[in-house]
């Protein structure tokens, strides 16, 4: 295991920091560690994100991340997606260590829209041009199908590994989706659909879109990170999981009390709805229009990527019931605004989302 005083000697042995920088005090480490340990290098001779995964799953993730870097950084993508990408530095698949550019001067979707306390559409336009660049990508990596189509469409069929290590809350959680028979015959036409067809993210965040710093007038793109989940899969899986993170900038605002209380509470939010649709109809309209997508292909497509926003609420309530012995009215909130938007697409995509439908009048931005 890479330990933090290690760092510096094993950057140094790959000539990513010079002995000078060293010498002259002028090397920070910070640890940030997630999913892997993870640590910032700020040196004058470069930033870099150093990515070490302990452990099989996540040995895994980080391999398929870094092929995937490899691959786009080969040579052949580097006038493409390549851009909106932090830079590819280094991969030792011994010591499992992933070196990637250092984004500086930066914050994510998030963090923005806590910091304004509103959602930028001049953000969600950038950000649709960087996930119908990953989307657009002229590179099919057969060999890694997304995580997301066997892990996130299977939740209401769990594996006997998942029942020995989950919370109480987790195990009602899942009980209450198999008792809802047409919540688990939703689940099971999306798993169907889904639509293999290009490189996908697959674990689309608010934190993983890094947005420059100012946003005004900048030529830096807004750059994608973390991509341990990425691989061949349905560009409507992403699309509908960044429908879903904007719903949450207004859900996780709302007092909620009681799951099935939640229109009482509505008028609460510090993120009202309204303040939420211009950005998300921002996003879907510069996503559209970079895709190509128009008429019933539109139509389609935002229909899937909705109701695939509904499994990412559930997604979202699952990782929430992780850490919980019992559920709370926000998790019930989610499943229950899921549910809502499955058994009525068409009309959570107007009502709900504020986008218009082909057929119906266009929203412009």
């Amino acid at each position: 295991m890479l330990s933090q005083h290690e760092l510096v000697p094993y950057l140094l042995s790959r000539d990513l920091i010079a002995p000078q920088s060293v010498v002259d005090g002028n090397v920070a480490v910070l640890d940030s560690s997630r999913r892997n340990r993870n640590y910032k290098i700020i040196s004058p001779d470069g930033c870099y994100l150093v990515k070490h995964a302990v452990g099989s799953s996540r040995i895994q993730t980080l391999s398929r991340e870094a092929a995937i870097y490899q691959q786009i950084f080969s040579g052949n993508h580097m006038d493409g997606i390549a851009e909106y990408l932090p830079k590819f530095c280094a991969y030792d698949s011994e010591r499992h260590i992933l070196v990637l550019e250092l984004i500086q001067n930066a914050e994510n979707l998030r963090e923005q829209h806590q910091r304004l306390r509103r959602a930028s559409s001049q953000a969600a336009k950038y950000a649709a041009v960087t996930m119908a660049a990953l989307h657009g990508a002229a590179l099919t990596p057969h060999e890694w199908t997304a995580a997301s189509r066997t892990s996130v469409l299977s939740l209401h069929q769990p594996d006997l590994a998942w029942y020995r290590d989950a919370s109480g809350a987790a195990l009602h959680l899942v009980e209450i989706i198999q008792k809802h028979e047409s919540l688990t015959d939703h689940l099971d036409q999306l798993y169907h659909e889904w639509h293999a067809s290009c490189l996908i993210h697959g674990d689309i965040r608010a934190e993983n879109f890094l947005i420059p710093v100012p946003l005004a007038q900048s030529k830096r793109r807004v750059k994608l990170v973390d991509f341990e989940f990425a691989g061949t899969g349905d560009p409507a899986w992403d699309t509908g999981c960044i429908f879903a993170e904007y719903l949450g900038f207004w859900l996780f605002s709302t007092p909620v009390m009681a799951a099935n209380q939640v229109h009482r509470f509505i008028h609460l939010a510090e993120c009202p709805l309204q303040n939420i649709q211009p950005s998300l109809r921002s996003f879907w309209a510069q996503y559209a229009r970079c895709m190509a997508l128009d008429g019933s292909e539109s139509e389609q497509f935002v229909l899937r990527a909705v109701r695939f926003s509904a499994l990412r609420l559930i997604v979202s309530a699952f990782e929430m019931s992780v850490h919980l012995s019992s559920l709370n009215a926000y998790v019930l909130c989610l499943v229950q605004v899921a549910m809502n938007i499955l058994a009525q697409p068409e009309k959570a995509a107007i009502e709900l989302f504020g986008l218009a439908l082909p057929d119906g009048p266009l929203c412009h931005d």
